[in-house]
C-alpha cells in the first residue's frame, strides 16, 4: 500500500514538474512551488485547521521576499486540497499574513527565522523553508539540493507540535530530522 501511495506522490510531483529541475535562479523556486501543493495533499490536517476559516480554504502564504512570483499562483490556484479550495497570501511581516495553513518562510527572513518558528510552533501550520538550518531550528519541511536534485528534510518533532500527521509515503521520500538539541555549557568546552 505504501509503495502505491509513494508512486502516486512521485507521479503527482513529476506531472507538475514537467520541465527539468535546475539548480540555479528562478527554476529552483519554480520547482519548489510545484511541491507546495503536493506536500499539503499528503498531510492529515487537524479539524481546527478547516474550522478557523469561515469558508473551507487552504491558504498558502509567503513570508518575506517572494521568490515564486507567478509560478506559485500557477501551481496552487484552482486546485483543491481535500475539499478545500486554495488561496495565496503574501506579506513582509508575519502579523500581516492572517490565517495560513502552509507558510513558506523566505530566506530574506533568515535573521528572524528562529523567532518566527517559535511563534508558530504550537499552531497547525505547515512551515516550509530553504535556509540551511530551517528544519533544525524547528521548521517542518526544508528544501535541499543533493547531487543536482531537489530533495527535502522533514522535522518530525516540529510536525508533531503542529498536530500535523504526515503521510508515511511522504516521510519515506524525505530525510527525517529532529529538533536541534539546545546547547549546554559543556558543548562549548573543548
Amino acid at each position: 500500500m505504501y509503495l502505491i501511495v509513494a508512486l502516486v506522490f512521485l507521479l503527482t510531483v513529476s506531472t507538475r514538474c514537467a520541465e527539468p529541475v535546475q539548480i540555479s535562479g528562478d527554476d529552483n523556486y519554480k520547482s519548489q512551488s510545484q511541491y507546495l501543493l503536493t506536500f499539503a495533499e499528503f498531510i492529515d490536517w487537524p479539524a481546527s485547521s478547516a474550522k478557523r476559516n469561515a469558508q473551507p480554504t487552504m491558504t498558502f502564504c509567503v513570508l518575506g521576499h517572494d521568490p515564486y512570483g507567478k509560478s506559485l499562483d500557477k501551481a496552487i490556484l484552482g486546485h483543491l486540497v481535500g475539499e478545500r479550495r486554495t488561496a495565496i497570501t503574501r506579506a513582509r511581516r508575519l502579523a500581516d499574513l492572517g490565517v495560513c495553513d502552509v507558510l513558506f518562510i523566505s530566506s530574506s527572513e533568515e535573521k528572524h527565522e528562529l523567532e518566527i518558528l517559535k511563534k508558530l510552533q504550537k499552531q497547525d501550520v505547515l512551515t516550509i523553508g530553504d535556509t540551511s538550518n530551517f528544519a533544525a531550528h524547528g521548521g517542518i519541511i526544508q528544501f535541499v539540493w543533493k547531487q543536482n536534485h531537489l530533495g527535502f528534510l522533514i522535522n518530525v518533532d516540529a510536525a508533531e507540535r503542529a498536530r500535523l500527521k504526515i503521510n508515511a509515503s511522504l516521510l519515506a521520500l524525505a530525510q527525517i530530522v529532529h529538533d536541534e538539541p539546545p546547547k549546554t555549557a559543556s558543548d562549548n568546552v573543548r
